[in-house]
């Protein structure tokens, strides 16, 4: 479902991304866990089609650079910050609905799910952080897509918005979506994630490494920081 190989990235004369390859099955959920700095964001940027990198990534089996919209068009992605200016909730989803032409819209039916129907016709701009990464959520879940990236999704989520997202998530990997997380969150990865890929100065390391040994690759140091 996402296919990575000799992924290259190169900003400003520094490495960011050096030859980075992997494999994610259909329905398959994986994290990138890795210190500030690693290339975990690097990466999810690379599949958005967002930067110019060198080597190959692919969608579905499309192309990123070749046939951009047919991969982002399976694509749902829930970044780290958000920015939805002065507009009301049902309305950020209403334009996502038309700037996507998705044909089944669902804008009250995933603001429910996020826990902000009761805040559909509020201005965005007076929402705490963690109620626009749940309108985010929300975006992400318009059209279906098969495969989700997140970015360190529940940050500024307290403890009932965690407890939603992790409640979506789950629901999704239920129904066989496609999951890509990059996480400092050591529970978050942990409970929604089948393995682990450690991104560290730009590279993976050879072999996914399991839940047991999540302490190695998540310092304590590191532990529920922002990216």
């Amino acid at each position: 479902m996402i296919s990575v190989r000799d992924l290259c990235l190169t900003l400003e004369g520094r490495v960011v991304l050096d030859h980075v390859s992997f494999e994610i099955a259909h329905g398959e959920s994986v994290a990138l866990v890795g210190p500030n700095g690693s290339g975990k964001t690097s990466i999810l940027r690379c599949l958005l089609g967002l930067v110019p990198f060198d080597g190959y990534a692919s969608i579905d089996g499309h192309d990123v650079v070749h046939e951009p919209i047919a991969a982002r068009t399976r694509l749902g992605y829930v970044p780290q910050k958000v920015a939805f200016g002065d507009a009301r909730a049902a309305e950020v989803l209403s334009f996502v609905v038309k700037l996507r032409r998705i044909e089944q819209p669902r804008v009250a039916e995933n603001l429910r799910a996020v826990g902000l129907e009761e805040h559909a016709n509020e201005r965005v701009r007076t929402f705490s952080g963690g109620m626009q990464q749940r309108l985010s959520l929300a975006v992400a879940l318009l059209g279906d897509a098969p495969v989700m990236l997140f970015d360190e999704p529940s940050a500024s989520l307290d403890r009932e918005g965690q407890e939603t997202f992790f409640d979506i998530v789950g629901q999704l990997r239920r129904r066989g979506r496609t999951l890509l997380l990059a996480s400092h969150r050591s529970e978050e990865v942990e409970c929604l994630t089948d393995r682990v890929l450690h991104v560290d100065r730009g590279r993976i390391a050879p072999e996914s490494v399991p839940h047991a040994r999540l302490a190695r690759v998540i310092p304590l140091s590191t532990r529920g920081e922002r990216r």
